[in-house]
């Protein structure tokens, strides 16, 4: 009769050096600065839709299951991706489709305990209708003793295993309240806890992360930071399996957290100056629609030739005025059959309404106005 193994003590077995602390302050800062330019008017929606997506097209990645990062971008448009292109087209809407509603629920406040159930719901949404190109049953642990490279437990000790772990995180934890920096320690061993155990016969690697990435949203990360890990384990695939391999043969998470806290501070820095970019863009549209709002127009084709005009002009290079047809389709069509003085009439009036600025024949768009909250002129302020 064959004896079962006795189930683990589970303790600590990582320790946070003081770089990997101070990177988890900066990690809390970058995540509450970005939370707030995000819930502003005009900036959000688009930020996360591509951060889904680029997610999607990471764990592919990992997984062995390479598509192409365009067709993927195509597939988030609408939170609905059922145009998504390549062959692996259903994982990545499964994954964005799960990413979606695993983030709606935590804006509607609607948060999951971190357990066995949430774990099975998360693989069950990875494998979703994906039938033969699926091992095993979505949702269930596996009945099979578990192939790859790694020792793994026992089919029979999974249920038992992964219970026991999501009772000892919940302890070992219980402590994180708002402390930004504790959730992500705790995702990060729930992401290496959950691949150690191997509980499903397939998408352990995208169930793990897709739970990583719900505790730090469930934590207070921004939606358009839900990418930022699984991204970074993409990039750096061959030191993401190093590492894990060694957190495996020393059981310790201290270099593994060291790496993803690394990699995870850097991309919120990034996506705080993508967001930051984003929120200015979407201020300067609002500032050019006010100016042109507060000025008196009398033909208004006229009026909404400038008016896009000036929204078409780039934030951030210079052009010449032969590079005026180029700058939207729609504004070629329309300046192609114009005379050069009216052209130069037009980018005039931009000038006088402190919209643009112009030196030795070269155009810029006035951002400096913006950023001195310049106020919009009175409606006798002249004509645009």
């Amino acid at each position: 009769m064959e004896t079962r193994r006795a189930q683990p003590r589970y303790r600590r077995h990582w320790g946070i050096s003081p770089t990997t602390r101070y990177q988890l302050g900066q990690c809390a800062s970058l995540v509450t600065a970005i939370g707030a330019l995000t819930t502003r008017p005009g900036v959000g929606r688009g930020l996360v839709d591509g951060a889904m997506a680029r997610g999607a097209v990471a764990a592919t990645g990992i997984a062995g299951l390479p598509l192409d990062e365009h067709g993927s971008m195509r597939s988030a448009a609408g939170r609905s991706p059922h145009s998504a292109e390549g062959p692996h087209a259903p994982e990545v809407k499964n994954l964005i489709d799960a990413t979606a509603a695993l983030l709606d629920e935590i804006a509607a406040g609607d948060t999951r305990p971190v357990d066995a159930h949430l774990l099975r719901r998360l693989h069950g949404m990875v494998g979703d209708g994906l039938g033969d190109r699926f091992a095993g049953a979505p949702g269930q642990f596996r009945e099979e003793s578990a192939g790859g490279p790694y020792s793994a437990p026992r089919a029979d000790e999974v249920g038992g295993l992964v219970d026991g772990v999501f009772t000892w995180l919940q302890r070992e934890f219980s402590d994180v309240g708002r402390d930004f920096g504790r959730a992500v320690v705790r995702a990060l061993v729930t992401h290496v806890y959950v691949l150690w155990i191997r509980p499903f016969a397939d998408g352990n690697g995208r169930a793990a992360r897709l739970l990583e990435t719900y505790v730090l949203a469930a934590a207070g990360s921004p939606a358009a930071a839900s990418h930022l890990l699984t991204e970074y384990y993409a990039e750096t695939r061959d030191e993401y399996f190093r590492q894990l391999d060694l957190a495996s043969r020393d059981r310790s998470l201290t270099s593994f957290i060291a790496y993803a806290v690394e990699g995870l501070r850097d991309g919120l820095q990034r996506c705080f100056e993508s967001v930051t970019q984003a929120h200015f863009e979407a201020a300067w549209r609002s500032f050019v629609l006010d100016r042109f709002t507060a000025r008196d127009y009398r033909k208004k084709s006229v009026f909404r030739r400038r008016r896009d005009l000036m929204l078409a002009i780039p934030l951030y290079r210079s052009f010449t005025m032969a590079d005026l047809v180029q700058l939207d389709p729609r504004l070629s069509e329309r300046y192609g059959e114009l005379s050069a003085r009216t052209r130069r009439r037009d980018l005039a009036v931009l000038i006088d309404a402190g919209l643009l600025l112009e030196s030795e024949g070269v155009y810029s768009a006035n951002t400096d106005a913006l950023r001195r909250h310049a106020r919009p002129p009175p409606r006798d302020a002249g004509t645009i």
